[in-house]
Formats: structure tokens, C-alpha cells, sequence
């Protein structure tokens, strides 16, 4: 079965770092009779929230063929590496091996970056309404008439 291996690096370590953290992931895999397809170093982004004190992190993906039996044991092993702060494994669905991965950073909506992309136009007033044809516009002292002739109209009903 395919399997899609996602998972964060801290930013502290070099890119010559990160490859071996890379290469060290991978060879598990293949210490544990898997065969990767593919590896690669998707971008360096700020965390949406902290992750064992580092606020940055290297996204890195791995793509591999394996049993499921060795998956557990591989989970295992990724849950105690120290390098990996995070890490993801699912079954990898149909044509995700030539999918190009496109990661855009998180934005607090609270944070001035958040608010400069969320800012909308203000708001314009309506325009007002024509009167329509035949309709004579009224004025608010000719409104006030009609509701107490309207008023007057529903308490004589009612006595």
C-alpha cells in the first residue's frame, strides 16, 4: 500500500540538517522493508501556534510503498524521533504522487497582517429610493398625520 508521510522539522536546523533528518526518516522506511517514491522539502513557515517551544518549522513530505503491519511500528519510532515535531501518515489516494504541494502560511486574524488582508471597502449609503409614479413623496409632518388618522381609524373600531 502507498502511504503519505507529512511532518515538521524545527527551523533550527540547517537545510544540511533538515536533509539528514530527511535521509534518517527515510531510512527507517527502508530499514523496515518499505521503498520510498518520494521525498521532499515543502517550504520553512511560521507555526499557527507553538509546538515544543519553536514557533517556525520545516514542512517535509515522504512518500512510500510498505505493508501495513510496519506502519505502527514506524508511527512509533516517528512519535520518539526528536527531530520530527509533528507528523502525519495517511493512506495516499490515487494520483497524489504527481500532485505539486503548494503550502501557504497561517495568518492570525487578529495580527495586523490578518486585518490588512480581511480589510473591506467601507460601505456607501443607498441611494434613495425614487418615488414611484403617481406617488406623491411625503414629507415627515404628512407621515405623522396619516399614522394618527390610521390610529384613530383602529381605536373607533375597537370601542
Amino acid at each position: 500500500m502507498m502511504y503519505e508521510l507529512f511532518y515538521l522539522v524545527p527551523t533550527s536546523y540547517t537545510d544540511a540538517e533538515v536533509q539528514g533528518v530527511m535521509e534518517k526518516i527515510a531510512g527507517m522506511v527502508a530499514k523496515a522493508g518499505g521503498k520510498v517514491t518520494r521525498s521532499e522539502m515543502l517550504s520553512r513557515q511560521k507555526l499557527a501556534y507553538p509546538i515544543k517551544g519553536n514557533r517556525h518549522g520545516v514542512y517535509a513530505l515522504l512518500q512510500f510503498d510498505g505493508e501495513p503491519a510496519m506502519v505502527n511500528s514506524l508511527d512509533r519510532q516517528w512519535h520518539l524521533t526528536d527531530e520530527v515535531l509533528r507528523h502525519q501518515l495517511t493512506l495516499m489516494p490515487s494520483g497524489a504522487d504527481k500532485k505539486a504541494y503548494k503550502l501557504t502560511p497561517y495568518v492570525a486574524p487578529l495580527s495586523e497582517e490578518g486585518r490588512q488582508e480581511s480589510a473591506r471597502p467601507p460601505r456607501q449609503a443607498p441611494p434613495p429610493v425614487p418615488a414611484r409614479a403617481g406617488e406623491a413623496s411625503m414629507n415627515v409632518e404628512a407621515i405623522n398625520k396619516k399614522l394618527d388618522e390610521m390610529l384613530d381609524e383602529d381605536i373607533a373600531k375597537k370601542a
